[in-house]
């Protein structure tokens, strides 16, 4: 829920971002450029981020919810962006 478009946006790159924060995505591209995550200094996450960006690896998009009242109830889980 947003009060407006730019907030909405806000949200779904926020909830985009933990999401690949949570699935450890930066190794994923760490191992695409030919490092091993494992052994990976601070000095090799320095160069790996002056060849690319991590917002080059997440993405989100927003539908409109078309349903009814009935519909939404069943949906689980927390209303991002409401009572925030």
């Amino acid at each position: 829920m947003a009060e407006n478009d730019y907030e909405l946006d806000e949200i779904a790159n926020q909830l985009a971002y933990e999401n690949f924060q949570f699935y450890d995505c930066e190794n994923d591209i760490a191992e695409e450029f030919g490092y091993d995550p494992d052994d990976m200094e601070d000095e090799d996450w320095d160069k790996l981020w002056e060849q690319t960006s991590e917002g080059d690896y997440y993405h989100y998009t927003i539908e409109e919810f078309e349903g009814d009242d009935e519909e939404w109830e069943e949906y689980d889980g927390e209303i991002y962006g409401k009572g925030e």
